[in-house]
């Protein structure tokens, strides 16, 4: 068993742990920092704390209109 965080983990709260990555059809992607940057895509966006990130992904989606904070996953 690994003790790698998982790719979509939060980690530590204030670490720039993920960034934003686009592809050249505009779709994006939240990826920690720790892999490297596949083929294909560049970074938008990060190194910032995954709550950065995705807040800029939800952003962005929006059409770049401010979405509010997001919260704890459910469950």
């Amino acid at each position: 068993m690994s003790c790698e965080a998982g790719p979509f983990d939060p980690g530590p709260d204030g670490k720039d742990t993920h960034l934003v990555l686009e592809n050249a059809q505009g779709q994006q992607s939240l990826w920690p920092t720790w892999r490297a940057v596949p083929p294909g895509w560049n970074t938008r966006f990060g190194p910032a704390p995954h709550e950065a990130c995705a807040r800029q992904v939800a952003r962005d989606a929006a059409g770049g209109t401010p979405v509010e904070p997001l919260g704890p996953p459910p469950g």
